[in-house]
């Protein structure tokens, strides 16, 4: 039964770390400083779910390491896997609110220069 609880946490801690980067750079992709504009709200939800989804699978591997290490008391899977969840969203939780932030600090609005077409015409009313 422990190959398998070793096999779970592989492949949680690996969909984890995937998921999180996918939520993170889905939001950064949207950032581009030279065109003034906001992330869309759809990439901000989609990104701040992939991440909640990357914590959850973070806190499996969570509860297999747990599960390991409480081998003398008879704990219920869920009890470990809140224990863990509630661990890990200490640690992790603040992750949840990085597309939020993203989103919130909005690009400085563009200086308009005046337009050189405006002196001349200017000049020539002169």
């Amino acid at each position: 039964m422990a190959e398998y609880f070793n096999l779970i946490q592989v492949i949680s801690g690996v969909a984890s770390a995937a998921l999180v980067f996918i939520g993170i750079g889905m939001s950064v992709r949207k950032l581009n400083p030279e065109k003034y504009e906001t992330i869309p709200v759809k990439t901000t939800v989609i990104s701040t779910l992939l991440i909640i989804l990357g914590i959850l699978s973070y806190a499996v591997m969570k509860t297999c390491t747990n599960m390991t290490i409480v081998t003398e008391e008879h704990y219920e899977l869920w009890a470990l896997y809140f224990a863990s969840l509630e661990e890990v969203i200490k640690v992790f939780g603040f992750i949840c609110f990085v597309p939020l932030l993203f989103r919130l600090f909005k690009p400085r609005t563009r200086k308009e220069k005046p337009a050189e077409d405006e002196y001349s015409e200017e000049e020539e009313e002169n």
